[in-house]
């Protein structure tokens, strides 16, 4: 693949306990699980910007999490940090909005409702969804069973201000989960998966275009190689790639601007 900017929406932030072996091509990669491999793999795979969120956060400590996050995400000019929220744990959540939000390596917010067996639509994403407006920072959310696509559409309704990236596209129902919210301009889609679907990405363009599709590689779980070939399949356009590489998370995530607060405080 020629050179372009690599902005990556989606890495992971520590260690998931994936103890047993996933089958055939569903195999995770585990990669970056220390800072020190992490930040040479942004140099092996020509990443000019990585966001990164909390294992940790996720699994365990929603406090120590974010915490090592943003500490990790420190070490590093390339890197940003997601503050993680949990639905079921809304007052603490807000804290640590109010913690971060000023901090110069936020960039978002990231969550995932499936594992907290609940939506999008749930009470407890209200908050979430306020905040997002308020600060203007967007939320990266998965999306796997096609619930999760049905009540992002609907929030994105409700929240036309909110940016919403849908994280997944509920797997192999990809096409029906980007063509419910084909009408959400504020819905962007980084369908990652650790399943190959040939044809996805062309796919992806075809319902909502470049200017709302996001590249994400699931980082720590998945290697970038892997994801990039998907990409390449697709044979974009230079005008496409420029969108879908780096364009739009410049846009969505106001990103020269955080660039330019983080080399004033941190540089």
């Amino acid at each position: 693949m020629e050179a372009i900017i690599l902005i990556d929406i989606h890495a992971h932030n520590g260690k998931f306990p994936h103890s047993e072996p996933m089958p055939g091509n569903m195999a995770y990669d585990h990669r970056g699980e220390t800072m020190q491999d992490f930040i040479a793999d942004l140099d092996l795979d020509q990443v000019d910007c990585g966001f990164i969120s909390s294992a940790q956060a996720l699994l365990e400590d929603l406090v120590e999490g974010n915490a090592t996050t943003y500490a990790d995400a420190a070490l590093d000019s390339r890197l940003f940090a997601y503050t993680y929220y949990d639905p079921l744990r809304v007052e603490e959540s807000l804290r640590e909005i109010e913690k971060y939000r000023r901090h110069p390596k936020f960039i978002g917010f990231k969550s995932r409702p499936a594992f907290h067996k609940i939506c999008f639509d749930h009470p407890g994403y209200r908050p979430l969804l306020e905040a997002s407006v308020r600060l203007g920072k967007p939320i990266l959310l998965h999306c796997t069973p096609m619930q999760d696509a049905v009540a992002m559409r609907d929030m994105a309704a409700l929240y036309p201000a909110a940016k919403l990236i849908m994280v997944h596209a509920c797997k192999e129902q990809y096409r029906e989960a980007v063509t419910l919210v084909r009408d959400r301009e504020n819905v962007f889609v980084e369908p990652v998966t650790s399943m190959h679907f040939p044809g996805k990405i062309r796919t992806i363009l075809g319902i909502v275009g470049s200017g709302r599709l996001m590249f994400g590689t699931d980082y720590g779980l998945l290697s970038r190689s892997r994801i990039l070939h998907t990409y390449e399949e697709a044979q974009m356009t230079p005008a496409e790639r420029e969108s879908v590489f780096a364009g739009n998370a410049w846009h969505v995530f106001g990103l020269k601007a955080e660039l330019s607060t983080t080399s004033e405080e941190v540089g």
